[in-house]
């Protein structure tokens, strides 16, 4: 049984105090797509829920990197386990994790833009798990490194991460982390990384080395 206890409000995973049912039997087929909710455990009795940002291939899809470590399994919201991270750059200041996905699923692969290039007043959409579609524009386009911090309720409770990022007028609060940003297009840009006073930040697909994607 995973319960889902940790609290990262600046980061952005979702937490909720009640106790998740078992994770349950594999389905026949199940379909991952970006906008969906993803669970990741942390502790033996903890788990994050993020948002499922892109999926750039058959194989591969993409979330926030301080939504889970490498080797950590990943579940949709039944319980079923649509895949195993298997690199995480939030090390290498890079707020972005790939999942593996597992064999059985049927993936509905993302367009991905990524040479995208940013520009003050862009307009820039997102669907995260909390908060829904919604819309805002690039306010810094400038690729830099910023801090976001958050609170846990396991040790070390006071977190903290750096990512290069964009700064956005995007709406996000607690789950929607690992969202995919797209453009006026529809192609993904980016994922959203956390929420800060200033607006929400939001990681370049373009800076995930080639050898991930």
């Amino acid at each position: 049984m995973r319960i889902r206890l940790r609290v990262l409000l600046a980061l952005g995973a979702s937490t909720a105090l009640f106790a998740a049912p078992a994770v349950v039997a594999d389905a026949a087929v199940l379909t991952v797509r970006s906008g969906m909710a993803v669970s990741i455990d942390d502790t033996l009795v903890t788990a994050n829920s993020c948002t499922l940002g892109a999926v750039i291939s058959r194989t591969k899809a993409l979330t926030a990197g301080h939504c889970g470590d490498v080797g950590r399994p990943v579940y949709d919201q039944k319980g079923h386990r649509i895949g195993t991270i298997t690199a995480n750059r939030i090390a290498r200041q890079l707020d972005i994790a790939v999942i593996r996905l597992a064999p059985r699923v049927s993936a509905r692969i993302d367009t991905v833009n990524w040479d995208a290039k940013f520009h003050r007043g862009q307009l820039v959409w997102k669907s995260g798990i909390t908060t829904g579609y919604g819309t805002g524009k690039v306010t810094d386009p400038a690729e830099v490194l910023r801090t976001s911090h958050g609170v846990s309720l396991t040790p070390p409770f006071l977190t903290s991460h750096d990512s290069y990022s964009i700064q956005t007028s995007l709406r996000s609060e607690s789950g929607d982390s690992g969202a995919g940003v797209r453009n006026s297009r529809g192609q993904v840009v980016g994922i959203l990384s956390s929420a800060t006073i200033e607006g929400t930040v939001v990681v370049p697909v373009s800076r995930l080395p080639r050898a991930l994607r």
